[in-house]
């Protein structure tokens, strides 16, 4: 008889070899590819988290301002002027704007982007309602408000407000005192006695801003008169926000809207009820989609580079003091 021993296998031929690499490569690409595909659609929807978060804080800031503007606490005519010369510190005129704009307004410190618009807000807002003394008199120039803090910084622009009437002031008492001051000169228009708004004056001017290596931002100045001498304070509220457009609604004679127009087609500022702001809003991250987006905007195709994540918000605000 003859015995054969099993045939033990020494090694793969080549063939195999081939064939097992071949089945690896497979493996790793089809691996890779779930990893890049994965990645982007993280990309993807990191940068349009980004874009939709940046969007609404835009507009939250803008829509809050708007809507305050020109508002006078319970006073419904004019504030009595006591000294105030500069336009900016008083509030005539609370709402104005610039279109496509090519040189920056003269109060301004920062430089707005090239054919972006501008805006100017004016208000008066404070912490609300306060029981004044009893004891003031309309020749004094200390309103008392009793055991109340004012809120209101010393030297800043300040209005006084209840429904008889109101006087706008520069306040020389200390900050946050339990009164009030004017300079010397003439009353004010009443006795200020029981409950009285005392709003310091809210001015801001929202416009975009080009940032070197980075997109747009959405910045505002405020006017800060906490020294004798008004100074602008330049906050950059929000970044990737690339253009800025906005019309303005013109009320006809029974104060509702009869058409939509830019700034520069404003004749009287007088008329504006409503805002209707349009912002287009593009991803930090490059890359995050796959051919360059083309965005209709402002009646016009823009095309978004770098492969950024881009969207359009549109918001219509209306002016509550000057709604019917």
């Amino acid at each position: 008889m003859t015995n054969t021993l099993p045939h033990r296998q020494s090694g793969l031929s080549l063939v195999e070899l081939m064939i097992a690499i071949t089945l690896s490569l497979l493996l790793i690409a089809g691996v890779l590819q779930i990893f890049l595909s994965s990645k982007q659609t993280y990309s993807t929807n990191n940068a349009l988290s980004r874009v939709q978060e940046s969007g609404r804080f835009a507009m939250d800031f803008l829509t809050q301002d708007i809507r305050n503007t020109g508002y006078k606490g319970q006073c419904l005519g004019e504030p009595l002027n006591h000294g105030i010369t500069n336009i900016l510190w008083r509030l005539e005129e609370p709402i104005q704007g610039w279109n496509n704009i090519t040189a920056k307004p003269a109060h301004l410190s920062g430089t707005p982007l090239n054919g972006t618009d501008v805006v100017l807000i004016k208000f008066a807002a404070g912490p609300g309602e306060i029981d004044a003394s009893t004891a003031n008199t309309a020749s004094n120039e200390t309103i008392s408000l009793g055991s109340n803090g004012s809120g209101v910084a010393k030297h800043a622009i300040t209005l006084v407000s209840d429904a008889i009437s109101c006087d706008l002031f520069q306040n020389i008492a200390d900050d946050n005192a339990t009164s009030v001051t004017r300079a010397a000169g003439a009353d004010w228009t009443h006795d200020y006695t029981g409950v009285t708004e005392v709003l310091p004056l809210q001015n801001a001017t929202y416009y975009i801003r080009a940032n070197n290596g980075r997109p747009n931002s959405l910045v505002r100045e405020r006017l800060s008169t906490n020294t004798t001498d008004a100074t602008w304070v330049t906050e950059e509220l929000v970044d990737g926000i690339q253009d800025m457009q906005i019309l303005y609604g013109i009320a006809g004679i029974n104060r509702q809207v009869t058409d939509y127009v830019a700034a520069d087609a404003v004749t009287n500022w007088d008329n504006v009820v409503s805002v209707r702001i349009n912002l287009l809003v593009v991803s930090a991250d490059t890359n995050v989609v796959t051919d360059n987006q083309v965005i209709a905007f402002n009646g016009a195709n823009v095309t978004i580079d770098n492969r950024r994540l881009a969207q359009v918000f549109s918001s219509t605000i209306g002016i509550r003091n000057r709604l019917p």
